[in-house]
């Protein structure tokens, strides 16, 4: 295989070698326990949590991989295997999963080179094969989902390696941390279950791989995102564009959206937070039911200020119940979703990262500008060739994005998105609230501001006076009358 740029870029991340112009693994021991692995735990005496672990050693160190693997790591997997699991769900994993996924890396250096000669062709004049997708640069990656498996296959094993990718602002990739978590957490439980979600997918995918594309873009808010400006304070205070319609959901989630949307992925600036750590919020536990989306990881470091990160295709494989400490795997869930001519499946999900623990500042100039703009790259269809995907009636699922545990004034959030979806010409907002007491007359505000004839930039203006007022309040060192929307009621109910 010929040396090519975006291969180069990403070639030092993987476990692969080139080796007389092709991809290859550059240990033949590491292929003989793979062959092995394959043929089920008859030959690959693989048959246990602390054989599997002995296993994933013996592979990293015939990579030569550096660091090795935690005790927490490796006990975490035998842990898992051996005690977490029911004697039948262990049976079938080490007689079918296992050598389902050693096939797969078996096959990993051809998919692989099957995937670049594919890319060239896939959109004409828009290149589309993996590299790492750096800041400051719009770009799009179009992986198969087979080929998903392989690197995610990777990330079981821990078979990437880790070099150089902190300092080149990559998250971690392999999956040592998150069974590390069983070890090192007290009360595990959800830790447990969100890898249950992780070999459900692995459960799933080998006895039947799914045959579509995922694609991960860069978007980056610029002039070319077709803004005749960019966006500054005078750009949203006198933006004549309408407010979208905005539908309030007291109850559900995002991603159980029934109409097609854009789903807001409220994310750290490192694409999956700690998915493959200790998280289990919002964004981690989107991961863990469409797993897909970790492939992402790979490839796309932090998102600077003026960017999002967009999948459409991610396949969701789990069902749960609960939320952070509470979450619970529960079951199987086949995904519906139509897919589109590329055959993705039409599940849009937008990684925007908000301010965190922001405290009063969140209320200064600049930090409503830096919100309001964000969103707006998230919301924007800015890909450059408009060839790739028809947005038309596509609107947006969003909900308390930046609040929670990263400290944001729900309020103002809210009324932060609805601007950015409205200039960004989405049809409208379906808004979860998540049962915040603090936005249960947001259908109140919304019709009230629809009634006075308000556009984008009469909101700015409002939010931007609010604001002022928080900050004066702050300085007095008193506590603020009211909060945004009762005093947006106040100050205009007549």
């Amino acid at each position: 295989m010929e040396r090519r740029e975006d291969l180069e870029t990403i070639l030092a991340y993987l476990p692969l070698v080139i080796q007389d112009s092709s991809l290859s693994w550059p240990s033949s021991h590491l292929v003989e326990v793979l062959e092995a692995l394959t043929k089920g735990p008859s030959h690959s005496r693989v048959d246990s949590g602390q054989t599997l672990s002995d296993s994933i050693s013996d592979m990293r160190q015939s990579l030569s991989l550096t660091p090795h693997l935690s005790y927490s790591a490796l006990q975490g997997y035998a842990l898992f295997f051996d005690e977490k699991m029911s004697k039948e769900e262990s049976s079938r994993w080490f007689n079918e999963v296992l050598p389902a996924m050693a096939c797969l890396l078996l096959r990993f250096p051809s998919l692989l080179e099957l995937h670049y000669l594919n890319s060239e062709n896939l959109i004409n004049g828009v290149e589309t094969g993996l590299r790492v997708l750096c800041s400051n640069k719009a770009g799009i990656v179009f992986l198969s989902q087979e080929l998903i498996g392989a690197l995610l296959s990777c990330s079981f094993f821990c078979l990437f390696p880790v070099d150089d990718r902190s300092s080149n602002r990559l998250p971690n990739i392999n999956f040592d941390k998150l069974f590390g978590s069983l070890i090192s957490t007290g009360r595990n439980e959800h830790q447990e279950n969100r890898i249950r979600c992780i070999t459900h997918y692995f459960q799933r995918i080998s006895s039947c791989i799914p045959p579509g594309f995922v694609s991960f873009e860069r978007k980056i808010l610029s002039i070319e995102s077709g803004l005749q400006a960019f966006p500054d304070e005078g750009f949203w205070s006198t933006s004549t564009v309408n407010l979208c319609p905005v539908e309030v959901h007291t109850c559900g989630l995002i991603e159980d959206q029934s109409v097609e949307a854009l789903e807001v992925d409220f994310a750290n600036k490192y694409l999956g937070g700690g998915a493959l750590r200790k998280g289990c919020v919002q964004e981690e536990i989107r991961f863990m039911i469409n797993p897909e989306l970790i492939a992402g990881m790979l490839f796309l470091p932090a998102m600077e200020v003026s960017e999002a990160i967009e999948v459409v295709g991610a396949e969701r494989f789990s069902h749960y119940t609960g939320y952070s400490s509470s979450f619970r795997f529960s079951g199987d869930y086949v995904d519906t979703k139509e897919r589109d001519v590329f055959g993705r499946r039409k599940t849009r999900i937008v990684a925007i990262d908000a301010l965190r623990h922001p405290g009063i500042s969140q209320y200064k100039p600049e930090c409503l500008l830096r919100e309001a703009n964000k969103a707006l790259c998230g919301f924007l269809h800015v890909c450059k060739n408009q060839c790739i995907d028809h947005e038309d009636g596509v609107g947006v699922a969003t909900g308390n994005w930046g609040c929670g545990a990263y400290g944001g004034d729900p309020e103002v959030k809210s009324l932060l998105q609805w601007i950015a979806v409205s200039q960004a010409r989405r049809p409208f907002m379906s808004y979860y609230t998540f049962g915040f007491e603090a936005l249960h007359n947001l259908n109140q505000v919304t019709e009230l501001v629809i009634s006075k004839g308000w556009r984008v930039g009469d909101v700015w203006r409002k939010l931007v006076e609010y604001s002022n007022q928080r900050l004066r309040s702050s300085k007095k060192r008193r506590e603020p009358k009211a909060g945004l929307f009762d005093w947006l009621i106040s100050t205009n109910a007549a």
